[in-house]
């Protein structure tokens, strides 16, 4: 029975000794420190499925070319067309950004730009000058799945819908010698017909 009681006080002085020596844990709340816990491994860039870019590179070459363009304004529906002249688009850099020039035929009115898909984050990007603008265009897309249509929203949102709905297009190519672009107000509509 001595011997019972001996270990069990041996085994109560470890105890305490311990406590004595080692400091107390506070928690990270209470102004402790933190304790790093193993983290699994994050995945690399490579690792992570990136949004594939040949659906967009295949819209994008397709819009390589010199282009007529016709305009219709809302509610000339049958009548000979509002503005037409021609747009010329090359390749920029790589298959993934464009860059492209404008005439109309009925006035010294000029316009550029550039059109370009960013694989990074699977969204187009567009920009584009006008002589007889306010100021550049900003736009970011993204591709329907469904059909090689991609909308296009300014990257500074407008104050109002209706400004924002006058200034977010869509990009239809219909086949590859004509495509659309239309505002989603609808209050004109432009048929890109490539010129042989």
């Amino acid at each position: 029975m001595h011997a019972n009681r001996s270990y069990a006080l041996i085994a109560a002085l470890i105890v305490v000794g311990t406590t004595l020596v080692t400091p107390t844990r506070h928690l990270a709340a209470q102004g402790g420190q933190k304790t790093a816990r193993p983290v699994a491994a994050t995945p690399s860039t490579d690792d992570v499925d990136q949004p594939s870019s040949q659906p967009a590179r295949s819209v994008l070459r397709q819009l390589v070319g010199r282009w007529r363009f016709a305009t219709w304004f809302a509610g000339n529906f049958d009548g000979p067309p509002d503005a037409s002249g021609t747009r010329v688009v090359e390749t920029l850099y790589d298959d993934l950004r464009l860059q492209w020039t404008e005439a109309l035929d009925s006035s010294g009115s000029q316009s550029q730009g550039i059109i370009g898909f960013d694989p990074r984050t699977g969204r187009f990007y567009s920009s584009a000058v006008y002589s007889e603008g306010t100021g550049p265009e900003l736009l970011t897309g993204m591709l329907s799945p469904n059909e090689p249509l991609v909308s296009f929203a300014p990257i500074v949102p407008a104050p109002n819908a209706g400004r924002r709905m006058m200034e977010s297009f869509t990009l239809t190519m219909i086949d590859p010698d004509h495509f659309t672009w239309v505002p989603l107000d609808r209050g004109w509509r432009a048929v890109f017909t490539r010129e042989r």
